[in-house]
């Protein structure tokens, strides 16, 4: 049984979860509801909950002003926020989960559904640390890709390409490792949109810090520093030779 804490200054909200979780009585025991920082930490000290619903904004303080007094949390956390764009970007790159307020019930089953399948004996210390680290910067340095084995963290700057597979995405890095990641390539077209990167066609998005040269045709295709050959969709080329021409 998994036992459950709501962390959240909104009565209204802590309803609507408490109610959603209702669905899954005989998987999580709610153990406790709490309106602040406060006492959300002296409820995760007395019941040692194996996940915690926390909302971002609790009063005039936040959900990682609480993260931030617990050495190595044990527990999965669920965030939940309404609007906070650079919190929803920050654990998109820590693969952490968040609910949008209100809360759908679609999306409250998948998340909830993850926590159920997990093994909780790993926790999520890693994770938030490095949520903690990045939380408030624009631009995260680090990004949690989930495989067979766990979260794995790795730095943006390590990726040379990604190559999707279905609904998988292979990320090649510069040690010639690849990592395998049960997420489409458009998850980290968005997520990296921000960066040096590049869809450069359906099944490839290129770092461009790590072209060699552009081989010219109806496409043409890329050379990358280690001579891995990538093909260009005609309909991004001239927009890649823009991009390219920046560099």
């Amino acid at each position: 049984m998994i036992k459950a804490i709501i962390v959240d200054d909104e009565q209204h909200c802590i309803n609507r979860i408490s109610t959603l979780l209702k669905g899954y009585e005989s998987e999580v025991y709610l153990a406790a509801t709490a309106h602040t920082v406060q006492d959300g930490l002296l409820a995760i000290r007395k019941f040692n909950p194996d996940l915690v619903f926390l909302d971002v904004e609790i009063a005039d303080k936040t959900g990682f002003d609480l993260l931030r007094e617990i050495d190595s949390p044990s527990f999965e956390v669920i965030f939940t926020t309404a609007h906070d764009k650079y919190a929803v970007m920050a654990f998109k790159f820590c693969a952490i989960d968040f609910l949008l307020k209100p809360v759908d019930e679609s999306d409250f089953q998948a998340a909830i559904s993850k926590v159920i399948s997990k093994d909780h004996n790993s926790g999520m210390s890693n994770q938030i640390a490095e949520l903690l680290k990045g939380v408030g910067k624009n631009k995260p340095r680090k990004i949690g890709v989930p495989t067979l084995n766990g979260i794995v963290f790795i730095l943006i700057s390590d990726i040379r390409y990604c190559h999707a597979d279905g609904n998988y995405t292979e990320i090649f890095l510069i040690n010639n490792q690849k990592i395998v990641v049960s997420k489409t390539l458009k998850e980290f077209d968005e997520l990296l949109s921000d960066y040096q990167f590049f869809r450069v066609h359906n099944s490839n998005l290129v770092n461009l810090d790590y072209v060699k040269s552009y081989n010219k045709g109806k496409g043409g295709f890329l050379i990358l520093d280690d001579d891995t050959n990538i093909e260009v969709s005609s309909r991004r080329k001239d927009e890649l030779l823009k991009k390219l021409s920046l560099i």
